[in-house]
């Protein structure tokens, strides 16, 4: 067949393009190619057109040329594609492949490119982030140059919309995607709302500040600084003080000094209490502005109030959530929000969501601990069965409804039987997400499934399975099927509050046996008096089995006290852990058997932690430990865990031009991903910026080597892991040329608490290497540390040179370190 230049095909497109600058500019013709893309919900994936934008080697498509093979094994080509009458391309290629757009400008300038329905965009090679779930959100003003300037798109869901709009105001309030809590008519105090400020400048802004003005009474706020050519949502105060249910406006206005730039009027709603209503928070991930909802319950009861943490399906918002409740009148509704309506499916960033959720929610109302709920429907079904499998010490029961039981089960990849060792490294960072290796923490607590036999967007053979499992061990779970029932039937159900009913967290003196099982301490520790603290394999299923003795029923109904108790512990890879023995304190004698080792009386610890330590593979009383740099429940690893407590994201500038800008780049790439997928606010700053002092106990994403970013010697020096120009040194090892990329974390050492996060190279090669993101999508684990080279979208995980994980000192001979044969 015949190939025709891409410049002769689009040459009749560049007749329906306005060139004014002053317009909007639409896009009708292009070239799309459907997808060669292999890996999903992994931090390693192929990708050929993705490997030759990495490596440079992208050409400009032609008609015809072949990229690759698809997932069918089929020949992918580039072929035309034109937008339809409202400038959509759509197309099933669009499913991950690629559209090729151009844009000649008569002169170089600014310009806001508005897009959706991609999951990333390159513009002239730089990668700006995406809206894969086409909600309208991504506004990205990008500096055009003078003549073509190429726009390579990655495809979502199988349609892309984009245009170029004028820039109208330089700085500007975008209305658009704010958050904002609702007006109580019972409460007098200031609130938090966030929305989000445009910079279409080349320089970073700083000293704005936003004014709200409700209801008369002006409240300030101080604005983070906002990096160029980019959008960042940021929080600002407002005065509730409205007494009757009502509709109103808040005016906010920016100014930089004295100078209005903007201004915007924002409704908001006053509500009584009786109303389902949303309340903001700032969060601890990242100092971001999120919500909840809340339909509280007309309670009836002089106990404590209940709690149920309802979690949400995808596409569903929290409030629409808790909108769905009757009041109860024996508990609350509190629905989080998973940090967006897809959000992470409750994994990682909207696990941490949650339960940073029900702790506030807890404190503020005051509700029971021992009678805390968990259910969710659709995706909040898979969130219960992950969250409620994760923290089972949290819940009195569960009630999973119309739900995935594992990330995997859904995809129809489950764990891979007897993995290379390289590869085993990457599913050990994805342990948290095996549902089925942790099930027996389920017997903590009741669960009740749910689900419809005609549901066609979740399979009940889901709810089937569990209910089989379950089966095999659990004696208290409840199954209702539903026939001819379809997704969607509602969430509020009497049959679920009357099982919750009948349910408490029992005192732990009345706990005969439990099991506790977790990917690592890191992500869950606690279960009813145990804690775990220290793994002797990273990221290896570690736990406990523990029976004691417990008071008879006569003793319990006499209230006589256990004068002798007997606490036995079966372990699994453990290396530290502590018990609390307040429930003994009416014990005259405490014996504590671990494994094949005999402790016959502890009593000078009851009402205390008692820790243990094993040393040559004997179990030793020990002291709570003292070096909090070492692995523990608060900083663990794996690299994920470096993208928490207030994180900020620092660039560097001590490079050459051409590294300075990937810098920059690549924080603001990441920074936009998180703003779209986890509603985002990250500080971005240079390492000119950046103090010790200033930033306190927030952990750091370092951009950058040592021989380009300033903050490294201040943060990396002691690290064991050494990179900068032409070579990476992992302990005695060293890998010499600009080729490798590399993705690790490491503790601030003048910190107890935050981490670094290192996304570096021995060069330019190796830095474009880590342009990916996908450290961003739940179910993608990634190791304490990762080295690789761009040949890893090519061919896969062959190309990773090293991988693992640190020792519990955090060093690189203490590790479980694997290297490329």
């Amino acid at each position: 067949m015949k190939k025709y230049s891409l410049g002769i095909f689009l040459a009749i497109s560049f007749l329906s393009i306005h060139l004014n600058a002053q317009e909007t500019i639409t896009f009708k013709k292009g070239l799309v190619v459907g997808s060669t893309h292999q890996g999903n919900r992994s931090i390693i994936f192929t990708d050929s057109i993705y490997y030759k934008l990495i490596t440079k080697t992208f050409k400009t498509p032609v008609i015809n040329d072949t990229v690759g093979i698809n997932g069918r094994g089929d020949v992918e080509k580039w072929e035309p594609l034109e937008a339809d009458d409202k400038g959509v391309f759509k197309s099933r290629k669009l499913r991950r492949g690629y559209l090729y757009l151009t844009y000649d400008a008569p002169e170089s300038g600014i310009k806001i490119l508005e897009i959706s329905g991609h999951s990333e965009v390159f513009v002239n090679g730089t990668p700006r982030s995406g809206d894969v779930y086409n909600k309208h959100l991504t506004f990205h003003p990008v500096n055009l140059k003078k003549g073509r300037n190429i726009f390579l798109i990655k495809g979502g869901r199988g349609q892309v919309n984009m245009q170029l709009l004028p820039v109208k105001k330089p700085v500007a309030l975008m209305k658009r995607d704010m958050t904002i809590p609702d007006f109580l008519t019972t409460e007098d105090d200031v609130k938090t709302g966030s929305i989000r400020i445009l910079n279409a400048t080349p320089k970073t802004l700083k000293n704005l500040k936003l004014v709200s003005e409700s209801n008369g009474v002006k409240t300030e706020t101080n604005v983070s600084s906002i990096i160029p050519l980019t959008m960042r949502k940021v929080p600002y105060k407002v005065r509730d003080a409205y007494t009757k249910k009502d509709t109103v406006r808040v005016n906010v206005k920016l100014y930089a000094g004295s100078k209005l730039l903007d201004e915007a009027s924002v409704l908001y709603r006053v509500k009584t209490p009786e109303q389902w209503y949303s309340r903001t928070f700032t969060s601890k991930i990242d100092g971001s502005v999120q919500y909840f909802a809340v339909k509280e319950g007309a309670i009836k009861t002089d106990k404590k109030p209940a709690m149920f943490l309802s979690l949400h399906g995808a596409s569903v918002e929290a409030r629409r959530q808790a909108a769905e409740y009757k009041s109860k009148d024996w508990g609350h509704v509190i629905a989080p929000t998973n940090r967006r309506p897809f959000g992470f499916n409750w994994e990682d960033w909207g696990r941490w969501d949650a339960m940073e959720v029900q702790g506030i929610a807890e404190k503020m109302y005051g509700t029971d601990p021992s009678r805390t709920y968990l259910k969710g429907h659709s995706m909040g079904g898979h969130g219960t069965w992950h969250v409620g499998v994760t923290y089972p010490n949290k819940w009195a029961a569960i009630s999973p409804i119309a739900g995935w039981y594992s990330l995997f089960s859904y995809a129809n990849k489950e764990k891979k039987e007897n993995p290379e060792p390289l590869e085993n490294m990457f599913a050990r960072a994805s342990h948290q997400s095996y549902t089925l290796e942790l099930s027996r923490n389920y017997l903590h607590h009741g669960v009740y499934i749910q689900h419809g036999d005609a549901d066609d967007v979740v399979s009940v053979d889901q709810a089937r399975f569990m209910k089989k499992h379950l089966s095999e061990f659990h004696p208290d779970f409840a199954y209702l099927e539903y026939e001819d029932k379809k997704h969607w039937f509602g969430i509020d159900f009497n049959t679920i509050f009357d099982y919750f009913k009948w349910h408490t967290i029992p005192d732990n003196g009345d706990v005969k046996t439990f099991e506790f099982r977790t990917a690592s301490p890191g992500v869950s520790n606690e279960s009813r008096f145990v804690t775990l603290y220290q793994q002797e394999k990273s990221f290896e299923f570690c736990g406990v089995k523990v029976k004691q003795n417990v008071r008879t029923e006569k003793q319990k109904k006499n209230n006589e006290a256990l004068k002798k108790r007997s606490i036995t512990i079966e372990t699994e890879n453990l290396k530290k852990f502590k018990i609390n023995l307040k429930h003994c304190m009416a014990s005259e004698t405490i014996q504590v058997k671990i494994d094949d080792d005999s402790f016959d009386d502890v009593s000078s610890y009851k009402g205390k932690d008692v820790w243990f330590e094993k040393e040559n593979d004997s179990w030793i009383l020990s002291k709570k430990p003292s070096n909090t740099f070492e692995k523990n429940p608060l900083r663990y690893g794996t690299f994920k865990d470096a993208f928490k407590n207030n994180m900020v994201f620092v660039y560097g500038t001590k490079g050459t031009k051409e590294e300075n800008k990937w810098s920059f780049n690549k924080a603001r790439f990441d920074a936009e991903t998180f703003y779209y997928k986890g509603n985002g606010s990250i500080d971005v700053i240079s390492d000119k910026d950046f103090s010790l002092k200033k930033f306190k106990d927030r952990s750091v994403i370092i951009y950058g080597n040592a021989s380009t970013n300033a903050v490294w010697k201040l943060l990396l020096s002691d690290s064991p892991i050494q990179v900068k120009r032409n070579e990476i040194r992992v302990g005695e090892k060293k890998l010499t040329g600009d080729t490798y990329g590399a993705y690790f974390i490491y503790p601030r050492k003048d910190s107890q608490i935050a981490s670094v996060g290192a996304i570096t190279g021995s060069g330019m090669v190796g830095f474009n290497a880590t342009t990916p993101n996908r450290y961003f999508s739940s179910g993608a684990g990634v190791p304490d540390v990762m080295i690789f080279t761009s040949s890893i979208y090519k061919s896969g995980v062959e190309n990773v040179n090293v991988a693992g994980y640190f020792g519990t000192d955090w060093s690189i001979e203490n590790g479980d370190i694997e290297w490329k044969n």
